[in-house]
Order: C-alpha cells, then structure tokens, then sequence
C-alpha cells in the first residue's frame, strides 16, 4: 500500500500510510458511520487514528477516541464501533455538512478514574504551528496516539503536510528510539519522564534534532538544561496543554514555568487566570469548560518574581502534618542530586501525621543501596521543611511508565 507517489502521512512499523490514501479513506471509517453519527475508536494505531482525524472531523458529530487499554463501559446509545480494514472505502459526501465534531479524549487517569472530555478539531490544534520549517519536520511519536499529547503531534504533523513516524508503543523504547534514528526523525514530543529516558539511551545520541517539545507534566530546569546541552541544535518548546484545557500555549525560552506577563498577555489571545492557586485556562469550546469559558487544569502554580511556577496537581496534594505537600516538589528536589535519574514520590496513610512520603528512585549507582538512601533523605532535609522527607526510600532499576508517558501513581 506504500506505492503512492504522495507524500508520507504516518510511517508505522508494519505499514506507511500518504496523504492520497488518507484522502480515500483506506481504513474505510467514513462509511461506518452516518453524518453527525457518533462513533468509537479502540487502537493505538496512529495510522489509524490520523486517518479517523482526516476524514471523519466535519463528519461525524461526535467520535470516542479509546486506547485499548481503557476499558469505558458506557457510550452514547447509538455509537458506532468503528473497525477499520485496510480494505477501504470511497470517500462520498460533503464533510460540511454535518457540522463540528466533538472529539472525546479520556484523561490519563493517573491520579484517578479517566474522565471524558470534548474538545473540537480547534481546542485540539490550538498551538499548531505553519511554516516551511515546519513542514519539513520529521516528528517521532512516542505517545499514545489517541491521547491529548499524541493527538497534538499527529495535529500538527496532519495541519503541516509533515511526516509522522510512529513505533509500536509495545517495543522497548530502545528499539523504538533506534527506529526514529532510521526513520530521519527531527522533531520529537515528549513528556520529562519520557525525555530523561530517551537520554539514557545509547542510541538518542544518532538523533539529528532540530526542534524538541516537552508537555504534559512539569518540565523541572534540569530536564530543560539538560536536552539543551544533548542537542544543541534543537528548538526547545515547552507546550502547555491539557486533555482537560486542550493546547493552551508554549514557552521556547529554555527556563522552567512560564513568564508571569502571560497571566495579562498570552501568546495566540489565550486567557490564562490564577484562580484559589490553580491555573485556569480560556477553552469555551472545552466540555470541561464553565458558564465564562475557563476551564482549571488542575495545576497549582506560584507565581516566583516574573515567573509562573507549577508545584504539583491539586488532584495529589498530600497533608502531612496539617502542611500542604506536592509529591511532584519532592521528585524535582530528588532529581537534581547527580545520583538521581528518575524519582516517583507517593503518600502512604499514617496515625501519627495523616500521611507520609514514600519515594522510589532510580540511581546512577545502586550498589549500595542503604548508603544511597540516607544520602537522598539527607539531600531533601537540607533543602526543604522536614514535611518533604520520605519516610523511606526504595531504590528501584526502573519505574512504571504509562502509554500516556507519565510515571504510573
């Protein structure tokens, strides 16, 4: 099915898929469903969801996009399980008519039970970004496609007439890495946690990059300083998104947060308010937006002289003690001792305090172990009230990373 002379949308594995072929609807997904139906759609094939993106936005009047792993029992009466074959299917009928689709995206659901959330083709692609430097790009996916972060890059890559390649989220990130080094890849999205793997890998080192973003947790200075210093070459651009929000804004200046001047002027007219110490953002066309149009992230952020801070999810804040603690402020602190690649910080239930810190953390050196965590819990007593010391350290070789590419909580 490769022998289009079109240009390549989406390069997976198993299969190429052009932008003819998207245009004909190869999975066949138009005719499954009526205009303005609604639909599902179970895969983590991203040639399979940018082809639903492509044909069936302005089709269909509503369509659930559901990675395999998320099992959601209830959906709208009526809904159409799409299957897709490679068989496809004439494209037929004016897209125009039937309106603006909602598409609905599941949260992560890291800290809690996944929730639906609307967004439309605009909410979805707010933060693309047109120009011959990026329609050149070569973007790697490493996310799961149908979730916020992946449907970003298949977003910009589709609205830029750019390739995608997609590696099967179910090889080891090695192998998927060394494909995006085969498959000429210069830009890539990911989340930290993903980031500070993909620089543990020998074979990142053949990746050419010229543009880098990072979104969908807190980007701590470390992370960013150190894939400035990996590849010097590449545009760094901190995307600030949410499935509940949906592309917001970007910050490209390497520092960590965003400058307080947006919470008056945001890049693109975004509107940003701090509200109660959360994060709100302007998306009337979001399902999770109220009555004004502001929808809350979910982020506790400070706002620290010109610069907007992010301390951690309100969803995880842990009261230790009748003290306010954001596990995530602990992983940052834990990380920036030089023993310290990854770290996970969760809360475990205790009589005397309410609650307690419990940490695991992946070492550079782990040969011994108990010397290794007096050092980390002496590292965050020098820096942070004694509230933010795990109550026990557990060294681990490595956490539990999500297809969401977050630490699993």
């Amino acid at each position: 099915m490769s022998g289009s002379a079109s240009p390549v949308a989406v390069r997976a594995s198993d299969l190429s898929v052009t932008i003819d072929q998207l245009d004909a609807d190869i999975y066949g997904l138009r005719g499954q469903v009526e205009q303005g139906g609604v639909a599902s759609l179970h895969t983590d094939d991203a040639t399979i969801v940018a082809a639903a993106i492509h044909v069936l936005d302005g089709w269909a009047g509503e369509v659930h996009l559901l990675p395999p792993a998320l099992d959601v029992e209830v959906l709208p009466a009526g809904a159409i399980v799409l299957e897709p074959s490679r068989a496809g299917a004439a494209v037929a009928g004016d897209s125009s008519l039937a309106g603006e689709t909602m598409w609905i995206v599941y949260t992560s659901g890291t800290t809690g039970a996944p929730k639906a959330i609307a967004h439309t083709a605009a909410t979805l692609s707010r933060t693309v970004v047109r120009s011959e430097r990026s329609a050149s790009f070569v973007w790697g996916l490493l996310y799961d496609p149908n979730r916020m972060a992946g449907l970003q890059v298949l977003f910009q890559a589709l609205r830029t007439s750019a390739t995608v390649v997609a590696p099967s989220l179910h090889e080891p990130l090695s192998e998927r890495i060394a494909e995006l080094v085969d498959g000429g890849v210069t830009a890539i999205s990911a989340t930290p946690t993903l980031w500070r793997l993909v620089l543990q890998t020998p074979a990142a080192r053949e990746l050419e990059l010229t543009q880098i973003t990072l979104g969908g947790e807190i980007a701590d200075q470390r992370i960013l300083d150190g894939l400035a210093s990996a590849f010097p070459s590449a545009r760094i651009v901190h995307v600030f998104a949410s499935t509940e929000t949906g592309a917001a804004f970007s910050v490209t200046d390497g520092r960590a947060g965003f400058p307080a001047a947006y919470l008056e002027d945001a890049p693109r007219g975004i509107e940003l308010q701090i509200r109660d110490d959360i994060l709100h953002v302007h998306s009337p066309g979001v399902s999770a937006s109220g009555p004004d149009g502001f929808a809350s992230t979910g982020d506790i952020v400070e706002v620290v002289d010109d610069r907007v801070l992010f301390r951690g999810r309100a969803s995880g804040v842990v009261n230790i003690g009748g003290a306010n603690v954001w596990p995530e402020e602990v992983e940052t602190l834990l990380r920036q001792h030089d023993d310290v690649l990854e770290a996970l910080v969760t809360a475990k239930a205790n009589a005397l305090s309410g609650n307690v810190l419990m940490a695991q953390v992946v070492a550079r050196d782990a040969v011994d172990g108990k010397a290794l965590r007096k050092e980390f819990r002496s590292w965050v007593r020098d820096r942070a009230p004694g509230t933010h010391v795990p109550a026990m350290i557990k060294v681990v070789d490595a956490l539990d990373i999500s297809t969401a590419g977050k630490v699993t909580r």
